[in-house]
């Protein structure tokens, strides 16, 4: 319902309850292999199983996703994947070889699925489904690795040997570590944890015993239980590798968890062998930490690159005398270029340019190495060299993907008329001919990088294509209040003034459906839509205020009158701030307002089938208007998931809302039941008679003209 972009810019996101017991899952294919595989149709199951470096969502583009050894010849990273039958994850920790596509050696099996955990709206540790980035981190000499893992609900840290001869816990802390580092000299470690936390959620469990105070701590559309207020301060210590003793920390060692490497792809300043240092100047406030204006700093002088090509530049690393740096431009900044500057008066020059997602990038002499990733290439480790564009796969975790039957994509571009530039992708259904009119379904709100399941991963673009479907996947214009301020309150006020953003959205995907309309793709009476968090918002606006689509499918459900109530006090107070009417407002202007964005109001006129698919966590936020559409007899469904978050994360669950999907629309486009769903089929069989019912009333009460 919320831009999710956005919440992960500003560290937040739902919250975690204890994990359900999962069967073990054998793991013995978490490797690829180097069999052949036939050439079949892609199922749901696919995208499911894809063995995944770092998180799913390439909105989290930071670094640390893998890391490069201190000699530049090996690279580490954890490796999970999915497995449904067994509702569980396996992870393994490799060293890849990066010399001439050298092997890969796992050195470490085991552990949890680690999930981010942020601070939201004064509450502290909520956590997610959105997968934890585990950065390994190398010692000095390279014969070491150094990571998180967690095991019986514990965050522990582990060492492992380069060679894959063995690992082990290296801490007993009773706190979860949440970041380390490994000094210079090698002999220590430096981490952080958080007993604070430790401590307010033991009086919380003290307070339970005589009834909670209902106050700023709740969220209630996330938990009956008040959250540990925000911010805890975080304890850092330091663990001496040769005899085990842990002491605290110096300010100076626990400055060290504030320090990117380049090594780790996060940096913004390079340092070169004469001294001088390329410096990404970043601004004050702005919303990207790593991105700003381009300079060289030597000898108390400061050199700025000036020309447009050196504002917004990113990650600067130096190439004989040269600095070579990232930088996102294009159309809606679908491009990620790569440029060199001579420091002096001369202009830049931009050696490669691309539309694939390049990750946690790590400079090697004049060549990169890339997490990257296409729009029917799912993520895979690569060197690239800018100056001739040549590219090595240095490891591929799902070879097996290249023999699948896939759609054909096509980029749309398009401007609205708030003059925000957008793009969508085209996939064409699998053995697409030319001439026949497709259903198409909408899926949201990133279509940056590999195409699996729209931002949250819930609606399988591909497998709709194996299933006949044309899928447009659409990509999320720039909010329009961030144009004018980098203070999100701010821009968020400017957004909700007459639904502006809103709106702004919907015509940026409205535009690309009426291209595949008018080009004789897409069937205009059989079009459906999807989204999660703001895709979901978008969806939901669509179905008050377009006439483009018949069927839908969200994840989180539903913007309603009682937003207040099921936020909690504190956030209850930001939407005011926002613009929104408090719940005892029965002004004409609060109702106008209510009227264009909430489904109760708008109930009556509410005919389009809606599935909704959401988190045990969540389902609170669906009740209003779930309950109101089903008074009124409309066709709504709903499924809650039991320990889900807002990104839902278990394997089992993922496969059950892709595959529902698809047989949804099936059924409400197409008109065909998916076997194995007798049941679900004969309520929708209901729910479309009485639709048809309602509709043959509203007609015979109409007056004659």
């Amino acid at each position: 319902m919320v831009n999710l972009r956005v919440l992960l810019l500003l560290v937040a996101l739902l919250l975690l309850r204890p994990a359900i017991a999962r069967a073990a899952p054998s793991c013995a294919d978490l490797m690829p292999s180097g069999a052949a595989f036939p050439i079949r149709d892609l199922v749901p199951e696919d995208l499911v199983r894809l063995r995944d470096i770092g998180p799913v969502d390439n909105n989290q583009q930071y670094g640390g996703l893998f890391s490069v050894s201190p000699d530049g010849t090996h690279a580490a990273f954890q490796l999970r994947r999915g497995d449904p039958a067994a509702n569980s994850v396996c992870i393994a920790m490799l060293v890849v070889d990066l010399r001439a596509r050298g092997p890969a050696v796992i050195v470490d099996r085991g552990g949890d699925f680690l999930r981010v955990r942020y601070d939201f709206r004064g509450k502290a540790n909520f956590p997610t489904g959105l997968a934890d980035p585990i950065t390994p981190r190398w010692s000095p000499d390279g014969k070491w690795i150094f990571y998180r893992r967690r095991d019986g609900g514990h965050v522990q840290l582990w060492r492992a040997a380069a060679d894959g001869s063995g690992s082990k816990a290296i801490t007993q802390s009773v706190d979860d570590i949440d970041d380390f580092r490994v000094r210079a000299d090698g002999r220590s470690i430096v981490y952080a944890t958080r007993p604070g936390l430790r401590s307010a959620l033991a009086a919380i469990d003290r307070e339970g015993r005589s009834g909670f105070l209902y106050d700023d701590r709740f969220a209630p559309s996330a938990s009956d239980r008040p959250f540990a207020p925000a911010s805890i301060p975080r304890a850092v210590s330091v663990l001496d590798l040769a005899n085990g003793v842990t002491r605290a920390a110096r300010p100076e060692e626990a400055a060290l968890l504030d320090t990117p490497s380049m090594r780790e792809g996060s940096w913004t300043e390079a340092p070169a062998s004469s001294g001088a240092t390329a410096r990404v100047q970043v601004p004050a406030g702005t919303l990207y930490s790593t991105r700003g204006q381009l300079a060289v700093l030597h000898g108390g002088d400061t050199l700025a690159c000036t020309v447009p090509e050196c504002a917004d530049a990113s990650f600067p690393w130096w190439v004989r005398g040269k600095v070579r740096f990232l930088r996102h431009e294009g159309w809606a900044n679908a491009v990620t270029a790569i440029y060199e500057w001579t420091p002096g008066p001369r202009s830049v020059r931009r050696l490669y340019a691309t539309e694939d997602v390049l990750l946690g990038c790590v400079p090697a002499d004049g060549s990169i190495i890339c997490l990257r990733e296409g729009s029917t290439q799912p993520r895979r480790l690569e060197r690239l060299d800018p100056a001739t564009g040549k590219r090595a796969v240095l490891f591929d975790p799902n070879p097996e993907f290249a023999h699948l039957r896939l759609g054909r994509v096509e980029r749309l571009r398009s401007r609205n008329s708030f003059g925000m530039e957008s793009f969508a992708d085209l996939v064409l259904p699998v053995g697409y001919r030319p001439g026949t009119h497709y259903p198409l379904v909408v899926v949201q709100y990133g279509s940056r990088g590999f195409l699996r399941g729209g931002t949250g991963d819930e609606y399988p673009i591909q497998a709709f294509a194996n299933r006949g479907f044309a899928v447009l996947s659409a990509d999320r214009p720039r909010q329009l209040g961030l144009k004018a301020s980098n203070d999100f309150q701010a821009a968020a006020r400017i957004d909700l003034k007459d639904f502006a953003d809103r709106r702004s959205v919907l015509e940026a995907i409205e535009d690309p459906v009426r291209i595949a309309i008018a080009r004789g793709i897409a069937d205009p009476a059989r079009i459906g839509i999807t989204g999660l968090s703001d895709g979901s918002s978008t969806a939901g606006f669509a179905l008050l205020h377009s006439r483009l689509f018949s069927a839908y499918a969200i994840s989180s459900c539903c913007w309603d009158t009682n937003l207040a109530m099921r936020v909690g006090p504190s956030a209850a107070r930001i939407f005011y701030d926002m613009g929104y009417p408090r719940t005892v407002d029965d002004s004409p202007a609060a109702t106008a307002f209510w009227k264009g964005i909430a489904f109760t109001p708008n109930a009556r006129r509410i005919r389009g089938p809606i599935l909704v698919q959401v988190a045990d966590d969540e389902y609170l936020s669906a009740l209003q208007t779930f309950t109101a559409l089903r008074e009124l007899d409309r066709p709504i469904e709903m499924y809650v998931f039991p320990d889900e978050h807002h990104v839902k994360w278990q394997p089992a669950h993922r496969l059950a809302v892709y595959t529902r999907a698809i047989d949804w629309f099936d059924y409400w486009l197409n008109g065909n039941k998916a076997p194995g769903r007798a049941d679900e089929a004969a309520r929708w069989e209901a729910m479309r008679a009485a639709v048809a019912r309602q509709a043959a009333g509203s007609e015979a009460k109409a007056p004659e003209p």
